[in-house]
């Protein structure tokens, strides 16, 4: 069984000189804060990229983590990235069960997402690529999404997608961690 929330406990980020202990519950969490405060570097250790030797991190056992960096190679299609992901997962039938998740939110009625998995990495806008990468990691299915500045380089109608899929994690009881400087996404 998941926990319900994620703890963290006097968790000591040195490079910023602070020391956090916080509560992360099921729904929507926002963190706000200016650039180099120190929230990417804390969602980094709550998704376990940074280790605290000390364990003081709890909860955030089945979680997916949407960062900034996206590295995937120029030259694979988005659909080389579906099955990269989704095998890493254990899944199988990649293409079918993303598009299955793509219609239960009418991506592809707003977003020709088959033909932006055509293309190469490479070829792909900054915005494509965000785009891309956010979706085919928000369907794998997770107690808790981590999302750090996921409205970053996309575009009025993308931002829109994302925003309804987040809230409806939230609203299923998912546990959502996001940070984000456009605030009008987060209270929207």
């Amino acid at each position: 069984m998941c926990a319900e929330n994620i703890f963290v406990d006097e968790l000591s980020i040195e490079p910023c000189h602070k020391t956090m202990t916080m509560t992360f519950q099921k729904g929507l969490n926002y963190l706000k804060g200016q650039n180099g405060s120190g929230k990417t570097m804390l969602l980094d250790y709550v998704a376990g990229i940074r280790n605290d030797q000390k364990q003081r991190i709890s909860g955030n056992e089945n979680i997916v983590y949407i960062n900034q960096n996206i590295f995937f190679a120029d030259r694979l299609t988005g659909t080389d990235f579906v099955k990269f992901v989704y095998r890493l997962d254990n899944k199988s039938r990649e293409r079918e069960k993303f598009f299955e998740f793509t219609e239960k939110f009418d991506i592809d009625k707003k977003v020709d997402v088959k033909t932006l998995m055509e293309k190469q990495w490479g070829l792909l806008s900054g915005g494509e690529r965000k785009y891309l990468y956010s979706m085919v990691l928000l369907s794998l299915d997770r107690e808790w999404y981590i999302l750090d500045e996921p409205f970053a380089y996309l575009d009025t109608e993308k931002k829109e997608i994302l925003w309804k899929v987040i809230e409806a994690f939230a609203s299923e009881g998912k546990g959502v961690i996001l940070t984000s400087h456009e605030e009008e996404y987060v209270f929207y």
